[in-house]
């Protein structure tokens, strides 16, 4: 594994042992673009009720600072923007060279964004997600308790493993996270239309 270069967001500390925890949905970002640029579709397969749920899950902010994730115990962290929290995963990874070990499933996500990503085929995994955290911690379950007692989405979705190996576990097996691909927002509209 080659080493990402990085500067630390935390103490910089990433080691084998430690919890992995999410706190926050994923497809956040990407879902609320989709609300942007493709009204109609939503309308003709969603009611208006349910729009707004949708609308009301990706303008929801979490306000997690550096303060509060350090509080919380992460000593490192990234925020799954481009790319999603596949690529968050990568990243945080790459930049102690140290391999992982998850379960996909335990990822947090709003039912209201997954049915986006639905309709329009875009893998959440994958799709900018906002304010969603990726953080290391020594005590997960313990950060995980308290956001969920302050309403926010969180789980412990596996460990910080020694070696290079970043590991899937899920229902057809073990599989390898994969470098980051292109964000799926891009199947909505183009980079460079979001830049202009």
């Amino acid at each position: 594994m080659r080493k990402i270069d990085r500067i630390p967001n935390g103490a910089g500390i990433f080691r084998p042992g430690q919890d992995l925890a999410v706190a926050g949905s994923i497809g956040k970002a990407g879902a609320a673009l989709a609300l942007k640029t493709r009204k109609a579709e939503i309308a003709a397969r969603f009611s208006e009720d349910f729009i707004d749920q949708i609308r009301k899950k990706t303008e929801e902010r979490l306000n997690l600072t550096p303060e509060i994730l350090t509080a919380l115990g992460a000593t490192e962290w990234e925020t799954a923007d481009e790319g999603g929290i596949f690529a968050a995963l990568w990243n945080l990874s790459g930049g102690y060279g140290q391999g992982i070990s998850l379960d996909p499933r335990r990822i947090p996500a709003d039912q209201e964004i997954i049915e986006i990503c639905e309709l329009f085929d875009l893998n959440p995994y994958r799709l900018r997600s906002g304010e969603c955290v990726l953080f290391a911690a020594d005590h997960g379950v313990d950060a995980v308790r308290v956001l969920t007692d302050r309403g926010i989405l969180a789980a412990v979705i596996g460990k910080v493993e020694p070696g290079i190996a970043r590991r899937l576990y899920g229902a057809g097996g073990v599989g390898f996270l994969e470098r980051p691909r292109e964000d799926e927002v891009c199947k909505l509209v183009s980079l460079k239309g979001l830049t202009e």
